[in-house]
């Protein structure tokens, strides 16, 4: 396992991903308010600038807690423009906890691969350096861009679980540090 400040920013060949710091308010708001990016979350946009301190205010410290989370994602090329937030966090699945590999990116870079290359960086991170067992992920059934993202990057459907009550089940793709390629 390769020593990592985990606050050192993490690359992709077009990607620059760092930890999430409160200067990063506006950006988040704007994506995760984005009625587009999240037409498949049940719960809707963030629909304040409260609500949007409150949510990245997790992330910031999910890194201080667990050592790593979510990142803010900007092009290699244009660091100073954050272009989406993702990568591995420490939530529920069920009855129990997992590392949940999850993604929001600005409309704008839809298209273009880059949720791929960052689930395959997150998984790259999450088996090399954090040493884990097993990555999952969490997905809406019409979110068909999602799963192909997913299994891309290797993740197999693995499991269903009723998250949401009166919403269909959401699809729970999960990969073994032992199935992934990229070691």
């Amino acid at each position: 396992m390769s020593k990592m400040n985990p606050t050192d920013p993490y690359t992709s060949p077009r990607l620059l991903m760092r930890p999430p710091v409160a200067d990063d308010l506006a950006r988040f708001y704007a994506i995760f308010g984005d009625p587009d990016t999240q037409r498949f979350n049940p719960a809707g946009p963030i629909t304040t600038e409260q609500r949007a301190r409150l949510a990245l205010t997790e992330r910031i410290e999910c890194w201080e807690q667990h050592g790593y989370g979510s990142w803010a994602i900007a092009l290699r090329e244009r660091p100073e423009w954050i272009i989406g937030f993702g990568g591995l966090s420490w939530r529920p699945l069920g009855a129990q906890r997992t590392v949940n590999l999850g993604y929001r990116f600005d409309t704008q870079v839809w298209g273009s691969g880059l949720a791929t290359e960052l689930a395959l960086a997150s998984l790259g991170y999450g088996f090399k350096h954090l040493q884990l067992a097993e990555i999952s992920a969490l997905v809406r059934e019409k979110n068909l861009a999602s799963c192909r993202v997913l299994e891309k990057a290797g993740l197999s459907l693995v499991d269903t679980l009723d998250d949401v009550p009166g919403d269909t089940p959401s699809l729970v793709y999960s990969i073994m540090r032992s199935e992934y390629q990229g070691c």
